[in-house]
């Protein structure tokens, strides 16, 4: 029992260094500047592009992580948690894309009273939901960075309400400080992990 609990936590530590090489956070952070930057100038091909730093992900770990760690294959039960993960941020990310649409379509059937605190609320809503996405993908995978993003977005997102600060800039600021922790994280980790030495094979 006792070696099954000491390669188990081997397993885990193995796995949490994999993901500690920034690429998730540096292409998140991507996404919510591209997000802020279609706020700020309401252009639907940055909307479109705020969404395509995400298809580099495997790419850049195939590039990045796999040379200095190998192909690593964790128990099916982590690789399931991931892939739910990755739903929940997916399936909250949808919603809130579908109540955008709809308050959009409807706008003008909104008793007025609740257009106000919408107008002024929207982005608590939506930062309430990218908050629990992340939230829920921390508490599957284990990522307990992601706990601290999750605080930062509700943080950020309040102080900019109550200080009036304008909309574009504050989602701006929160991807811009993921994409800063992305980097920090990513530079320690090509320093820690060189990229492992093919061992010549005898003829």
């Amino acid at each position: 029992m006792n070696e099954k609990q000491a390669f188990d936590k081997l397993r885990r530590r193995a796995y949490l260094e994999y993901h500690k090489d920034g690429i998730l956070d540096i292409l998140i952070g991507l996404c919510v500047i591209g997000f802020g930057l279609n706020m700020l100038t309401d252009s639907s091909a940055l909307l479109i592009l705020s969404w395509m730093p995400i298809i580099f992900y495997v790419p850049l770990k195939n590039r990045i992580t796999v040379p200095r760690f190998g192909y690593v294959r964790f128990d099916s039960d982590r690789s399931r948690s991931v892939r739910a993960s990755m739903g929940i941020l997916s399936g909250v990310l949808m919603l809130g894309l579908f109540i955008g649409i709809y308050v959009f379509t409807v706008g003008d059937k909104i008793p007025p009273a609740f257009e106000v605190i919408l107008q002024k609320y929207h982005m608590l809503v939506l930062g309430g939901l990218a908050s629990l996405a992340l939230v829920g993908a921390a508490a599957v995978t284990g990522l307990k960075r992601l706990y601290v993003y999750a605080a930062l977005t509700l943080t950020i997102i309040i102080v900019g309400i109550e200080f009036g600060i304008s909309t574009p800039f504050y989602v701006i600021a929160i991807g811009a400080i993921m994409l800063l922790i992305g980097l920090w994280l990513l530079i320690r980790f090509l320093r820690n992990h060189p990229v492992i030495a093919e061992t010549p094979h005898e003829a």
